[in-house]
């Protein structure tokens, strides 16, 4: 295997608007916000477990929904902290964002007043000393109806990405509640908090006739196998910029240096370490490249070796598990043990959106049911622990 640029697979980091890492499945969630949108459906609320790919797949949409429409990807979490965010500033961060994606698009049509609002936003964000004559959601609406006015389509989304990581309490349901005061021409896609969406006062952010989207994780032991395997293999090919023919020991052919049996042999090696991490993910795609990074990480700090063997698999295995194990509180072991295999319901509130948030807790759809699978990387946890084949 020719050298590996394992940073460049990026875990943590969303895929954007347009990009070419972007793999399309078959459930992708992407097409089906787009979908929504375009059936007169909004607000769109959007929730599933950390890595599952959320906000790439609400860029994606974004992407689909630019062909009959103004549609606004507003990335609140790449510029603020989300822990201290206020209404007010999550209002004029949307102005911004608004005012720099129709910039080029509307240039000459907007008034000078809208544009004056834009340079006063920039500058208050920015730092300075800029005073606003009315509310941020004023400033917003009035400027949502004027670009919706002098745009060709007539027609506007706003895909609102970064509010899953508030955390829980009345400061989060002031966000929902000043997203609400948004103009209803203006169709919204809101990715939110797990907390948000099935805590107590989740009839406070889902109301009624509003959808929820729930991203789920794909399957690898499910009826679509095959097609969830090509899936994660064509990830991996794209964010190391090869083509995926790399991965598939069937396209080696002879070299000068070995007969096409051995480059075989040895390739397949290599990429059972792939489908390896494809099975043990437990469908997340950020699992599946952190697992592979490490691995590859361990490769080259053991032995200068490009490409890891079943032992660095293993080691970065038991990191991710003990990054399960430090998630788990007193009770969680028995309670996890108990659900596995149910729909969860008697489970108690807290403890299940802890759990689901952060993938110890899969939603499986099995034979038409809806189950809770355990992640396979917090199965060693319920066992006590040990290292991963």
């Amino acid at each position: 295997m020719k050298n590996v640029d394992w940073k460049a697979l990026k875990p943590h980091v969303p895929l954007g608007l347009d990009d070419a890492q972007y793999v399309p499945h078959a459930r992708s969630a992407g097409e089906e916000i787009a979908n929504w949108v375009r059936a007169g459906r909004s607000p769109i609320l959007v929730g599933g477990p950390a890595g599952v790919g959320k906000s790439t797949e609400l860029a994606h949409a974004a992407q689909i929904l630019q062909s009959d429409r103004i549609a606004c990807l507003v990335q609140l979490d790449r510029s603020e902290n989300m822990r201290r965010l206020t209404p007010d500033r999550m209002l004029l961060r949307i102005i911004q964002v608004v005012g720099r994606h129709v910039g080029d698009a509307v240039r000459g049509l907007v008034s000078v007043s809208l544009g004056n609002v834009f340079e006063r936003v920039e500058a208050d964000l920015n730092g300075a000393d800029a005073t606003h004559e009315v509310s941020a959601g004023v400033l917003l609406n009035a400027a949502l109806r004027e670009i919706i006015r002098i745009s060709r389509h007539g027609k506007m989304t706003l895909l609102v990405d970064g509010l899953e990581k508030v955390p829980p309490g009345n400061s989060c349901l002031d966000l929902f509640e000043a997203l609400a005061t948004i103009d209803e021409a203006v169709d919204q896609v809101v990715i939110i908090p797990w907390h948000a969406a099935f805590g107590p006062q989740a009839d406070t952010v889902i109301r009624l006739g509003e959808r929820f989207v729930a991203v789920r994780a794909l399957d690898p032991d499910g009826d679509a196998a095959e097609p969830v395997r090509r899936f994660f293999f064509e990830m991996l090919a794209r964010r190391l910029g090869w083509p995926i023919e790399t991965l598939d020991p069937n396209a080696i052919h002879a070299s000068f240096r070995c007969s096409v049996d051995d480059a075989r042999s040895r390739r397949a090696e290599e990429v059972k370490v792939v489908t390896d991490a494809v099975r043990i993910c437990g469908g997340l795609p950020r699992v599946f490249l952190q697992l592979l990074g490490d691995a590859g990480t361990y490769a080259k700090l053991r032995r200068s070796d490009p490409w890891p063997i079943d032992e660095d698999f293993r080691d970065a295995c038991e990191d991710h598990t003990d990054s399960f194990r430090r998630l788990l509180l007193p009770g969680d072991i028995d309670a996890i043990r108990t659900t596995a295999g149910t729909n969860g319901s008697e489970l108690d509130l807290d403890r299940k959106i802890r759990l689901m948030a952060h993938g110890v807790l899969l939603e499986r759809v099995r034979e038409g049911v809806s189950v809770l699978d355990v992640h396979p990387l917090a199965r060693a946890v319920l066992g006590g622990g040990g290292r991963h084949a």
